[in-house]
């Protein structure tokens, strides 16, 4: 079986791993140590921001974001529903209220010129997400939040170094929202998230809230949090960093064979922002046979996903919150089908999948 994402990693890199981790086990020290305030640094420099804050998950550094920023009960937050429900459970937890905004359709991100025909008096912020690690259009969503001051999160869970003109995500917003999911392509090994910024103040408030809101021991003056990322992770996480821009390019390779070779088929490809440069965290076609293509290439022993099965504004957790008709959103989700990217992907086992692709069109 040639799987969708594969999590193996090289006995050298384990090696290391395994001894960083046993460096915090005989340290004693497993929150907020050594661990953790190298690893923010790291990854602020990898991402050319003047600070990153470690959180428990990427839907924490969301909801974290929402709340330094001031977004509370009420307040209206334009999302997408194209993506993972995670999303929209942020705002919802902090009392906010999602509105879905349609995307794309070349780019499957959210829609700038859809994006404003939606923004009202309580409309406070928006999140754009950077699907499948291909940037939204910043430029475009920064103006427009600049002329009705609103904040905007990157939603950059899937979006390691992805860039826009040559600047990474995370620099085009108040605040930007990282996952470390094991699958991500900077993965943990369990749970663990990152916020980043530019804005030092607001990177300070982060660190309280995400302490339970504690200025000092046992004092709480806000309401925050009990979400931390903890050294075990992020030892792993020093070391796997690493090694995060030169697994993004094996990914941009495999990519680009996919397109060149699948490219006369009658499926398409996710398109790109000008100036814009996915990490290609998960490499989606779009076809109206998309489920039978995803059964066909499962019977020939290569596994394949599915993003996303259904729109997140239609599922029975935020039904309530609006009623927006989103037919782009809701056609895609009806055709996008995820093929096997990984790093360690072999070429022979691309061409396999590639060759019963082009099996599955011609039958």
């Amino acid at each position: 079986m040639i799987p969708l994402i594969d999590l193996t990693i090289r006995k050298d890199l384990t090696k290391t791993i395994k001894e960083n981790v046993l460096k915090v086990i005989d340290s004693q020290s497993y929150i907020l140590g050594d661990q953790l305030s190298a690893f923010e640094k790291s990854f602020a420099k990898v991402n050319k921001v003047k600070e990153a804050i470690g959180v428990g998950n990427g839907t924490d550094a969301l909801r974290l974001s929402l709340r330094s920023l001031g977004i509370t009960k009420g307040d209206k937050v334009i999302t997408v529903s194209l993506t993972s429900p995670f999303t929209a459970i942020a705002i919802v937890e902090e009392g906010a209220i999602p509105i879905f905004c349609d995307v794309d359709p070349k780019t499957w991100t959210l829609d700038p010129d859809y994006l404003e025909r939606h923004i009202d008096k309580k409309t406070k912020a928006i999140i754009p997400v950077h699907l499948f690690g291909n940037p939204a259009e910043m430029r475009a969503i920064k103006k427009i939040a600049k002329g009705y001051n609103l904040k905007i999160i990157e939603d950059a869970c899937q979006a390691h170094l992805a860039q826009i003109d040559e600047i990474p995500v995370g620099n085009w917003s108040d605040a930007a929202a990282f996952s470390f999911y094991p699958t991500k392509n900077l993965g943990a090994m369990g749970d663990a998230g990152a916020i980043v910024t530019n804005n030092k103040e607001l990177a300070k408030h982060i660190k309280i809230l995400r302490h339970g809101g504690q200025t000092k021991r046992f004092w709480h003056v806000y309401k925050g949090l009990n979400s931390r990322l903890d050294e075990i992770q992020a030892a792993i996480l020093n070391i796997k960093l690493k090694f995060l821009k030169s697994n993004n390019r094996k990914r941009a390779i495999i990519a680009q064979r996919y397109k060149k070779e699948l490219d006369n088929l009658p499926l398409s490809f996710q398109g790109s922002i000008k100036g814009g440069k996915s990490v290609n965290h998960l490499f989606v076609v779009r076809t109206d046979k998309r489920d039978n293509l995803h059964t066909f290439l499962f019977k020939k022993g290569i596994q394949t996903g599915v993003y996303y099965p259904h729109p997140t504004q239609l599922q029975p957790a935020f039904k309530k919150f609006t009623k927006i008709p989103l037919p782009i959103t809701e056609k895609l989700t009806k055709e996008l089908l995820g093929l096997p990217l990984y790093p360690t992907l072999s070429e022979n086992d691309q061409y396999t999948v590639i060759k019963e692709i082009k099996r599955f069109f011609k039958s």
